[in-house]
């Protein structure tokens, strides 16, 4: 018999209204029972839409009455640690969104509940599974770009952010809402650790006080740089991927995966001229057997993350995301937030 998951989802914001709750429906084997939050409106329709029957504004009273299997964390970032820990001390595994926590501090201290407890943690990256992320790692394991040096991304629109994610009180600014996207994506796809971390933050649109422009600079242990340009405040958008090998490239735009590269062992020997006069004062140039394609992306598997959660909280299978991957992305955040001179003092999380 197929093992049951009851299920609580703390907040109800976005995220759970669009994702969360629809997902955990559509799943033979999470039951949801409750859900969490301060406002009863939205309680009220969780119970009409999903048919939810625990309906609380108070999350330690919902762990004290309901006693669930699992946890989903989908309240704003300023309040995961706490809930998380909270549900871990109270015997429930816990399945987070993105990004974990605020900083790496709080991020260690959940780890440490979790091996306290004894509880699993995971956390929601459901941009490991798109699309955009299954082409590029199609065309990474096609090896016709030759060695990988560089990947682009660009995530462009302009938008007057006015919610509470603009603002650096509530956990907000694009680098903890989009770049832990990306980032997480960005080491998924490419296996590596990070070495050197570089960043800017503006805020320029946003009616906030967090970041709405973020560009990063992120070099792995292997050589890999990540180029990242989050940009809330732009009017014409850049084409979202550029992946760069030795051999050739591939961009991606309006849904259109496009490459340009050459074979392996289709250029001839050519010597370095060390000397300083230009053969003929010409600017170095060769004809390139250029092979060009044209890729559709490949579809979407939208309940393909909560089969991964499945498989980890009632199965035992190993996480999709680890507990070194969490740290990874959290230490490289807070390594973007101090290169840009935005980190200040972390306040002591008391569990």
């Amino acid at each position: 018999m197929k093992k049951i998951l009851r299920t609580a989802v703390s907040g109800l914001g976005r995220i759970a209204w669009d994702f969360h709750l629809p997902q955990l429906c559509r799943h033979a084997g999470f039951e949801p029972v409750a859900v969490v939050d301060p406002c009863r409106e939205r309680l009220a329709e969780a119970a009409s839409r999903f048919g939810v029957g625990g309906l609380y504004t108070d999350f330690k009273t919902m762990l004290d009455e309901q006693r669930p299997d699992l946890v989903v964390i989908a309240s704003p970032t300023l309040f995961h640690a706490e809930q998380a820990i909270a549900a871990m001390q109270a015997d429930c595994d816990v399945f987070c969104d993105k990004p974990l926590s605020v900083t790496l501090t709080e991020a260690e201290a959940m780890l440490q509940a979790a091996r306290r407890t004894g509880r699993r943690l995971m956390t929601y990256q459901p941009h490991r599974l798109n699309g955009e992320a299954r082409t590029v790692r199609a065309i990474l394991d096609s090896g016709k770009l030759g060695k990988l040096y560089l990947i682009e991304r660009h995530v462009s629109n302009y938008c007057r952010r006015n919610d509470w994610q603009a603002f650096y009180r509530n956990g907000g600014g694009m680098l903890l809402n989009y770049g832990a996207h990306y980032i997480d994506q960005f080491l998924y796809l490419t296996g590596g650790k990070v070495r050197r971390t570089r960043c800017e933050l503006r805020r320029i649109a946003s009616l906030g006080d967090a970041d709405d422009v973020v560009h990063a600079l992120i070099t792995t242990t292997a050589g890999v740089l990540l180029d990242l340009d989050i940009n809330q405040a732009v009017a014409l958008p850049l084409p979202e991927w550029r992946i760069c090998g030795e051999r050739g490239s591939a961009l991606y735009q309006d849904g259109e995966w496009r490459l340009r590269y050459f074979a392996a062992g289709a250029l001839p020997e050519r010597k370095a001229d060390t000397g300083l006069a230009a053969a003929g004062r010409r600017y170095p140039s060769e004809p390139i057997a250029w092979r060009q394609e044209m890729l559709p992306e490949s579809p979407a598997d939208p309940d393909a993350y909560y089969r991964c959660c499945y498989e980890h909280y009632a199965l035992g299978r190993p996480p999709f995301v680890t507990g070194d991957e969490l740290l990874e992305l959290m230490r490289t955040l807070d390594e973007c937030r101090r290169s840009a001179g935005e980190l200040e003092a972390e306040p002591v999380l008391h569990c």
